[in-house]
């Protein structure tokens, strides 16, 4: 197969908090020829300073925290993909955006939001599901001597069980919390990177949950890598993903969650067994080698 060339339009994210960006491109590098812009501009004139035509245009959202404005893509005829992150933001502008910019293919981490929010562009969508880097999200072999963990935002609004679960387990031995660093630039609180990993390596129980709008998240991917018995809401897409509870993961609600805590806490063997199908799993399906290569095939499909 012909190794193509992808120009990646995209706000320079490498020195923010949330590094898929980060950990998408430096794969894409291993698998094509790709370009990284990352200044607002015209297409055109963007085109004219590169030294060959790209096969594939990926535009990474219409959003200011990962995008860049670009003119003219309207009246250029390689084929544009856009990557789509929260599918809750600006819903109007973005399908005005789309409309305009008619993309081949439209990359998703949440199928069923998309579908839900964005019916018209179905034929366009590839479900582009949450992965992990394996050089930083794996086994460290640490000692497991941290009963319960929870990291991330507790923004009421939007995650009202986890703020629940926070306020029923915050006072018992052995449960540590770590607050969300933010979403913007990398600061020197937090737990960032690989001691993120490697703090998930450490919990015998890692709980969280998927918001409000029920998605998928990216820390249910990063727990699971880190050889973490996880425990968090179940959906239907979150099931095609490869969570089974009881199998790869420990499904849980409100009226469950602290005999699920008490009962996998006590259970080592099957905290540990599950645990590590729910780490092979993740190694088979969700990789960022994986969810590249998948990417690729799509692009390849359309040029």
């Amino acid at each position: 197969m012909k190794r193509i060339s992808i120009l990646f339009i995209t706000n320079d994210v490498s020195h923010y908090v949330e590094k898929s960006t980060s950990y998408l491109i430096s794969e894409l590098k291993e698998q094509c020829n790709l370009t990284v812009w990352q200044n607002h501009g015209e297409i055109q004139s963007i085109l004219s300073t590169l030294s060959a035509k790209p096969d594939f245009i990926l535009l990474n959202d219409f959003h200011p925290i990962y995008g860049r404005y670009i003119t003219g893509l309207e009246r250029i005829d390689i084929p544009i993909g856009i990557l789509m992150h929260d599918m809750h933001y600006k819903v109007g502008s973005r399908k005005r955006m789309m409309e305009h910019v008619k993309p081949s293919i439209i990359f998703t981490h949440y199928r069923d939001a998309f579908m839900k929010s964005y019916p018209e562009f179905q034929n366009e969508m590839v479900w582009f599901p949450h992965h992990v880097p394996e050089v930083i999200f794996h086994d460290y072999h640490l000692k497991k001597d941290i009963d319960i963990l929870m990291m991330g935002s507790m923004i009421t609004k939007l995650y009202p069980f986890r703020n629940q679960m926070y306020r029923h387990l915050k006072q018992r031995k052995g449960f540590i919390y770590h607050s969300h660093p933010g979403y913007d630039k990398e600061r020197n609180t937090g737990v960032i990177g690989e001691d993120y990993a490697r703090e998930l390596n450490r919990a015998k129980l890692f709980l969280t949950c998927n918001s409000i709008y029920h998605y998928p998240l990216l820390k249910y991917v990063e727990t699971l890598a880190c050889n973490t018995l996880l425990l968090a809401p179940v959906t239907k897409e979150l099931e095609d993903l490869g969570f089974k509870n009881e199998e790869t993961f420990i499904a849980i609600d409100e009226s469950n969650f602290f005999e699920k805590v008490n009962y996998y806490l006590v259970n080592e063997s099957k905290r540990r067994h599950i645990a590590q199908k729910g780490f092979e799993m993740v190694r088979e399906r969700h990789l960022t080698s994986i969810r590249v290569a998948e990417m690729i095939q799509h692009i390849h499909n359309v040029i």
